[in-house]
């Protein structure tokens, strides 16, 4: 059985895809930022981007990666839910010290991280027919 802490791990350190939607049109692009905080998974983009603007509008995504080694894959899927309280940027800054290079100043784009309500993560693999599922 999965677990919260197998969805971190396997997006830890890899690129993964997040899927928004803007209008009727599906948009996908990489991510690389994911951090725990308080028991949930977060993540970040900034407010100049069309992923914002995107999940602003409509916060239903989804994200999706793979190991090539395992063969195996994940989609998440869930709504974005920003939170701009400044311990969770602080903790982003701590985890992840190039985000305080790139939004630690009022000038520029501002990060805007996000955490997902009603998730759930689904992992599967070509090599079992076994589908497991964690509630986030």
């Amino acid at each position: 059985m999965r677990t919260f802490q197998d969805v971190a791990s396997f997006l830890t350190g890899k690129t993964f895809y997040l899927a928004t939607v803007e209008g009727d049109k599906p948009k996908v692009r990489p991510f690389g930022f994911v951090m725990v905080f308080e028991g949930k998974l977060y993540f970040a983009t900034n407010d100049h981007k069309p992923s914002f603007k995107q999940l602003s509008a409509n916060p239903n995504l989804e994200i999706s990666a793979t190991d090539e080694t395992t063969r195996t894959w994940i989609r998440l899927s869930g709504k974005a839910v920003f939170d701009s309280r400044p311990e969770v940027r602080a903790k982003a800054f701590e985890a992840a010290p190039f985000l305080k290079e790139m939004y630690g100043t009022d000038k520029g784009p501002a990060m805007m991280l996000f955490t997902l309500d009603s998730g759930e993560a689904v992992f599967q693999s070509l090599t079992s027919p076994d589908v497991h599922r964690v509630t986030l």
